[in-house]
């Protein structure tokens, strides 16, 4: 069943308003399981979201971090609790930005990920403001786009952390940036020595958040980006 009503992003677990509508029509979020709380919500964050992964996986026919995919947890508020509400629902939407918010869409995300893949992650359109010295200062949004329209971003892997505690932002971002470079060199054909020699292309992680690690989501997006005035017009795969 599809929903709307209220926009959704990657970091919801929690009390959420939506009315079923048809999936033929515009709708915001995919219920893809449904299943049953014993004990409140906040006692079983882990396992819930452990089960809504696996029901989304299964729902697209791949890894939905591969795809243009958010996953959000729908629970009962305490009143709805105290009411005796005991359901929780796995909303899955595709995001208007990398691992941002819902966007409204028609049509079921069933199968996104198989045969031709049309919801599979590929290129992004970087926006974000530039620092001046031919890179960027700061990056807002990545927005996917057509790889045949001009474009400065591509996806190129993704990176799942050791399951251990959150080690805390300088050592991640040291790890995961490291990992994303030898992506990078992976999906561009050459090694990772020569990516990080190179002055035309860098990579941008996005993921890692400390919140959706407690919970057992571990997933960084690799990107490489291109210089603001470079933009192109087909996929990077392959071509170093």
């Amino acid at each position: 069943m599809c929903h709307t009503g209220q926009s959704l992003d990657m970091y919801d677990y929690r009390a959420v308003t939506l009315n079923p509508i048809d999936c033929a029509k515009e709708h915001q979020a995919e219920i893809v399981r449904v299943g049953r709380l014993t004990t409140p919500p906040e006692n079983k964050t882990r396992e819930v979201y452990g089960d809504c992964d696996t029901a989304a996986r299964e729902y697209v026919g791949g890894d939905w971090h591969e795809g243009r995919l958010g996953l959000a947890v729908i629970v009962p508020s305490t009143e709805e609790w105290n009411a005796g509400a005991r359901e929780y629902r796995c909303a899955l939407f595709e995001f208007s930005a990398d691992e941002f918010t819902s966007r409204q869409r028609t049509g079921s995300l069933k199968d996104g990920l198989r045969g031709t893949r049309p919801l599979a992650l590929a290129c992004v359109d970087v926006l974000a403001i530039p620092d001046g010295q031919g890179w960027y200062k700061s990056i807002d949004r990545l927005v996917p786009i057509d790889c045949t329209q001009p474009h400065n971003g591509e996806y190129v892997g993704l990176y799942v952390g050791r399951d251990i505690p959150y080690p805390g932002m300088t050592k991640l971002v040291d790890e995961v940036t490291q990992a994303c470079d030898t992506k990078a060199g992976q999906f561009l054909g050459e090694s990772k020595a020569k990516f990080e020699s190179r002055s035309d292309l860098r990579v941008v992680p996005t993921g890692g958040n400390p919140d959706r690690w407690d919970l057992g989501d571990r997933t960084v997006h690799c990107y490489v980006v291109t210089r603001p005035d470079n933009r192109v017009t087909k996929s990077l795969k392959g071509s170093p």
